[in-house]
């Protein structure tokens, strides 16, 4: 009959040390997935992080594109009105080159150019 008290005790205890471990392990698990969630959190607000530094530097460099468009656009403007400007001074000059021939042509000298 001791013995078989004793073998109820180891029983019980062996019973105990199970739910135990259970316990435990459900705990350890439980702890597991938290972390494995803060991990996955982390990874994400750092690829936004990245997102966000990707957007940033991809405005800032819409920005100079658009500034060196304008830029160029601007220059191109300038060159096309000093063109303008020049194309309007040999139309002055060969006006007045004209004036000069048909003057001295009425004076008797014919200008050769």
């Amino acid at each position: 009959m001791e013995f078989d008290f004793k073998m109820d005790c180891l029983k019980s205890k062996l019973d105990e040390i199970s739910l135990e471990r259970k316990i435990s392990y459900d705990a350890d698990r439980s702890r597991f997935q938290q972390l494995e969630e803060r991990v996955k959190d982390l990874e994400l607000m750092e690829n936004g992080l990245r997102l966000d530094n990707l957007k940033s530097k991809l405005e800032e460099v819409s920005l100079e594109k658009k500034k060196t468009a304008d830029a160029d656009g601007s220059q191109v403007q300038e060159l096309e009105d000093r063109v303008k400007n020049l194309e309007l001074m040999v139309s002055d000059l060969k006006v007045e080159l004209d004036n000069e021939k048909a003057k001295s042509s009425a004076d008797g000298f014919l200008l050769v150019a």
